[in-house]
């Protein structure tokens, strides 16, 4: 004997369409965290090869923007022209010139968008590194 009852057909698809916003938010949301984890530690890495080179160089730029770049450019997704890199040498001294032990630092400013779709698409991240100048700049 059968009895009569209401068929639910499409109730599944109502609860996975209910669910996918929801797990695609999930999904989007790792991605991005993950892109700015990668981007971070691409900053903080050529913040600190920077410093080094400039401590070498005895804190002229261009050795410092060579490495920022390399390491920018080897990252996951970076690259040196969403960068900013600044060095900055404060004589102890009071001088001009960048002398033996004075403190180079080095400063990295990265802009870059999101590579998913959400309303917040950009992000800003800055690292610093500081190293002792290792000789006097020439």
């Amino acid at each position: 004997m059968a009895r009569d009852q209401p068929r639910a057909e499409g109730q599944a698809i109502v609860e996975f369409v209910m669910v996918l916003g929801i797990f695609l938010s999930l999904v989007f949301g790792l991605i991005g965290v993950g892109q700015m984890l990668l981007a971070n530690y691409a900053v903080n890495q050529a913040a600190r090869a920077a410093a080094h080179q400039a401590a070498i160089a005895g804190g002229q730029s261009r050795p410092a923007e060579d490495a920022a770049q390399l390491v920018l450019n080897a990252g996951v997704g970076t690259h040196i022209s969403r960068a900013t890199v600044v060095v900055q040498c404060a004589p102890v001294s009071g001088g001009s010139t960048c002398r033996r032990y004075d403190p180079v630092t080095v400063t990295v400013v990265y802009r870059d968008r999101l590579w998913v779709p959400f309303p917040l698409d950009e992000f800003t991240l800055r690292a610093e590194a500081t190293r002792a100048s290792e000789r006097d700049q020439q």
